[in-house]
């Protein structure tokens, strides 16, 4: 009697965590890229939670590799394809959801036979970017989830647009002050790096005496070009956080759609963030705890501006501790599982 009502009570618990989903198949894009930040973050959510996670598989394709950000997605060869997706076909079911991150390949969801199903899994487009919106969405899409505040660019396609945050993957602020550094944070192009460079030179010339921090996998790229400089220190990539957690100020220079999430990061080391406000998602966040800017000539004032204001830079760590708690992973998990749940649910 004791060990059925601690195994009822097990069941009950994992239930709740889980949402009574079992499978979560991702559909992500079918470039050569690997998949993005905020899919590699959900994945990992997902997963913590018991959730098996796997990936449709990509039509065509014959690279094996596995991604070094999300090991559960991989590039398998034809010889696979045909056996995985007909394993999909069969243990799809109530109890499962189906994520799409590119709308190119809603024909090939539509091909796993889920349509009209009464115990069909549930479909959600997950769409980062304003700026590519579908014309329409397939009649099996049952959601639009987005990580930017604003929802109106989706609201047209027919089915409930919701907007939830991307999952912070840092801890919480560390107090205290800090050298006048500014961490570059993330991986950059030469070009990138370059603009880094640039940005802290104009910034240098309105508020001296700060330093730039660069964390590269190679650092040979721009050891001839800082060699003789003081006021740039170059650092291995793994060494970020530790760069980070020594350091005032953040500059964010990728502009793709893992931005918000490199502002996180910032955030969860107690940076405020100089960076490009390209998506409504980094607009909302810069907003709270950063200086956004549009232009490169934007960029050096934003840096310029948080380099010489040293109460504003403690009210802007105050507030990332606020929006870390806003974007905690567990919170962003639970969303997510409970919107799923509800369209199931609203199926009956």
């Amino acid at each position: 009697m004791h060990l059925d009502l601690g195994i009822t009570q097990t069941i009950n618990r994992a239930t709740h965590v889980t949402r009574g989903f079992r499978r979560i198949v991702m559909v992500t894009a079918a470039g050569d890229g690997l998949p993005d930040r905020l899919v590699a973050d959900l994945t990992d959510n997902f997963s913590r939670r018991g959730i098996e996670v796997t990936q449709l598989a990509f039509t065509g394709s014959e690279d094996t590799t596995p991604s070094t950000s999300a090991p559960a997605f991989i590039k398998w060869p034809r010889r696979r394809q045909e056996k995985a997706r007909q394993n999909l076909d069969e243990g799809l079911d109530r109890q499962s959801a189906i994520i799409v991150t590119d709308s190119s390949r809603f024909d090939e969801v539509a091909d796993l036979r889920v349509t009209g199903r009464l115990d069909r899994p549930v479909v959600v487009f997950l769409a980062t970017d304003p700026d590519e919106v579908p014309d329409e969405l397939p009649q099996l899409v049952d959601l639009v989830v987005t990580p930017n505040p604003e929802t109106g660019p989706w609201e047209h396609l027919g089915v409930p647009v919701c907007s939830i945050g991307v999952p912070a993957t840092a801890g919480s602020p560390a107090p205290g002050e800090r050298p006048k550094r500014v961490a570059l944070v993330g991986p950059c192009t030469d070009a990138q790096l370059s603009d880094a460079l640039l940005t802290f030179d104009h910034a240098c010339q309105v508020v001296p005496g700060w330093s730039l921090e660069v964390c590269l996998d190679d650092e040979t790229r721009v050891r001839s070009a800082v060699a003789v400089r003081r006021d740039v220190g170059i650092h291995p990539a793994d060494a970020e956080s530790t760069v980070m957690n020594q350091s005032e100020l953040a500059l964010v220079l990728t502009r793709k759609e893992d931005l918000a999430s490199r502002i996180l990061d910032a955030a969860g080391a107690g940076l405020p963030a100089v960076a490009y406000a390209d998506t409504p998602a980094a607009a909302d966040l810069l907003s709270r705890c950063g200086y956004p800017a549009t232009t490169t000539e934007e960029l050096a004032s934003s840096l310029s501006q948080g380099m010489a204001d040293a109460p504003l830079r403690r009210i802007q760590r105050e507030s990332a501790a606020e929006v870390l708690a806003d974007h905690d992973g567990s919170t962003i998990g639970d969303a997510w599982l409970d919107l799923m749940f509800n369209v199931r649910r609203n199926r009956r």
